[in-house]
């Protein structure tokens, strides 16, 4: 039950980074100016919180995945800020945005069927 709604959370997620990018803004260069990056932060624990929420109730391997991957997030934009800054004049804004949102709808894809 609660990897559904997870599942369901990750995939609006997704699909909200999509709609932004279809109608020509990057929320994830939103996400990653110097001046956001609190905000992008704030995101990251907000899906930690969950996860770990998520964890105790089903005890299913595949949030400690996920947890492995937002701790390395948070990890990067507190110590690493510098080179994510760097990253944006690097990368394809193209790119980054297919990468965002197929990570948050797979993820969602992935919860459903193996969690």
């Amino acid at each position: 039950m609660i990897e559904n709604i997870v599942a369901y959370i990750y995939s609006i997620t997704g699909l909200i980074f999509f709609l932004a990018w279809q109608m020509n803004f990057s929320l994830t260069k939103y996400f990653l100016k110097e001046k956001n990056l609190s905000k992008t932060l704030y995101l990251e624990l907000f899906f930690i919180i969950i996860i770990m929420i998520s964890y105790y109730l089903s005890s299913s391997a595949f949030f400690i995945l996920l947890f492995i991957i937002h701790a390395a997030n948070i990890f990067t934009i507190i110590f690493l800020k510098d080179q994510v800054l760097d990253s944006l004049e690097v990368f394809d804004s193209q790119i980054m945005e297919v990468t965002t949102v197929s990570y948050y709808i797979v993820v969602g894809f992935l919860l459903v069927f193996f969690a």
